[in-house]
Parts: C-alpha cells; structure tokens; sequence
C-alpha cells in the first residue's frame, strides 16, 4: 500500500471515530428532550396536583349552613336541635343579616328578624308582643314566661280548655290560667300547691278520679272509692257511719252516691222489703229508719 491511500484511510477512520463520538453525546440530550415532551402530554397526577398551591379564591362558596352556624354558635344550635319544634330550619332563613352588628349604631332590632315575617299576627291585635311570652324564638314552646297578659290569648290555642273553664263555674275560672301553669307553657301543678289533700299522702292521681282540673265541681268518681276521701268534707256523715253498727257501714259512700251530691231512694236497693199494709201506713222508710246513715230503725233502739 503505498503512501497516499494510507492516508486516505487514517482520515476517514477519524471521520467515522468523530461522528460516533458526536452521535453518543447528543442521544442523552434527545432522550431527555423527548421524555419532556411525552410527560408534558399526560394528565397530571394527585400527588402532582396537590403540590401546586391552591387559591382559596378556587373553590365555589355555599350559602351557610345550620352545621356551619353551630360551629361558633354550639349552644343556639344544640337548643334548636332538642326544643326548636319546627323552628328547626335554615339559620339564613330567618336571619338575613348577620354578623352585621354595629356597637355604635346600635342596630341590634334593625338586624334581628321579626316574628310576624313569618308568623303574621298569630294572636290578634290584643296581643302582638311575642317575645313577653316566647321569650326564646330558638326553643319557641318549651321556654315560654307565663306572664298573667298570656292569658289574653291561652284560648287561642287551648279553645276546648276555656269553653270547660266557662261552662263549669268554679274557684278555678276566676284565675288566670298563669296561676297555676305558672312556671312555663306546658307546666302542670300538683294539686297540692293549692288544696289540702282530702287524707294524708293523697297521690295527684286520686284527685282527678273524681274532680275533673278545669270543672272541678263535676265530681265523678268510682264505687271502690274510700270513704275516707269523701270523709274529708263530710266529716260528720263520715264518722257517724263508721260509729255505726248498721250495714250500710260496709257499703262504701259512691255506691249510694252514684254522683256527687245524688241522694238515692231506698227502693233502688232494698225494693219493698214489707208487705202492703205496712208500707201503706208508713209510706216512706225514713218515718222508722230515720237516719240511713245510722241503722238501724228507732224501735229497735228502744
């Protein structure tokens, strides 16, 4: 070989030694460039979103929910939640404004919502002041003041109570209603409170076997009822009975007196216990047993 292709020859293994060396330190730099761009095509993932920050300006705003409300305000919330009734509905409902309070303005009544917006004058114009009764509108029934103005208004609701009260003249219509249920709306008294009991350790239960509340004076009551409650304003009819010796002192009091105050015949029991002639010469049983309370007869006596 002579000298002149030798040469060729060491030049161009240079050339393709240089073009190999170009070509490997430019793959890397494509390869990159190309996984770059594979990357930049797919969507991107959670951990990859939640890396980013976030706007609080991003999301959508809900109006303010009862949940939302009882957060700051737990105490309003848990009441409305165990004696709110129906007033148990969105706060936003009946409070359009809030937060909106300005202690130098003063605008507590401008910013409260009022009971009429919803409830119209429920009781008239004798009584428009709700808040002097209800005076929690977030337990509206169960916190209810008993003011003597309530009762202006008590047959609003309690129609059948009243026309009883009315129709049934008694000690107990000619208070207001308050001076009994006077602690809270709802409030029952123990008959206690004002009566003295008929026999010592009477139970409220035995009162109103016999004395209806709001028509005391019809009294009704059962024939096994004890003597001795009867006894406590028949006092002298009661101990004459029990002194006696006659049968009727083992026949209890309402089995005569069927109702209060009824005076039965004699008949109704006894039939005609003698025969024609006698009954034609004393026509009436009094004439020999002049006491029923205290038999027997006055001839037996002599």
């Amino acid at each position: 070989m002579d000298h002149k292709k030798r040469a060729f020859f060491l030049i161009a293994s240079i050339s393709l030694l240089l073009i190999a060396i170009v070509a490997c330190a430019t793959q890397p730099v494509a390869s990159e460039r190309a996984q770059t761009e594979t990357m930049a095509a797919q969507p991107e993932t959670a951990v990859q979103q939640e890396a980013k920050p976030i706007s609080p300006y991003a999301l959508e705003v809900k109006p303010l929910g009862p949940a939302e409300c009882g957060r700051c305000h737990s105490s309003v919330y848990n009441q409305i939640k165990n004696e709110g009734g129906k007033h148990q509905i969105e706060c936003i409902q009946c409070h359009v404004k809030y937060h909106a309070y300005n202690p130098k303005k003063q605008n507590w009544e401008e910013i409260m919502p009022k009971c009429q917006i919803c409830h119209g004058l429920i009781h008239g114009d004798k009584f428009a002041d709700c808040m002097s009764c209800h005076s929690n509108p977030h337990a509206p029934k169960t916190q209810m003041i008993m003011a003597p103005e309530m009762a202006k208004v008590c047959a609003d609701c309690h129609g059948k109570v009243a026309q009883e009260v009315q129709k049934n003249p008694s000690k107990h219509a000619k208070v207001n209603c308050s001076t009994c249920h006077h602690q809270k709306h709802g409030y029952i008294p123990s008959c206690m409170e004002c009566h003295t009991p008929h026999t010592p350790n009477q139970a409220v239960k035995e009162c109103l076997a016999c004395h209806p509340v709001h028509s005391p004076l019809n009294i009704a009551y059962a024939q096994t009822t004890a003597n001795s409650v009867c006894g406590a304003c028949h006092s002298a009819v009661y101990l004459k009975l029990e002194e006696s010796s006659g049968k009727h002192r083992m026949v209890a009091c309402a089995q005569c007196h069927s109702k209060h105050k009824y005076i039965p015949g004699c008949e109704e029991c006894h039939g005609k216990p003698h025969g024609e002639g006698l009954l034609k010469k004393f026509p009436k049983c009094s004439q020999c047993h002049v006491d029923v309370h205290d038999l027997p007869a006055i001839a037996a006596k002599k």
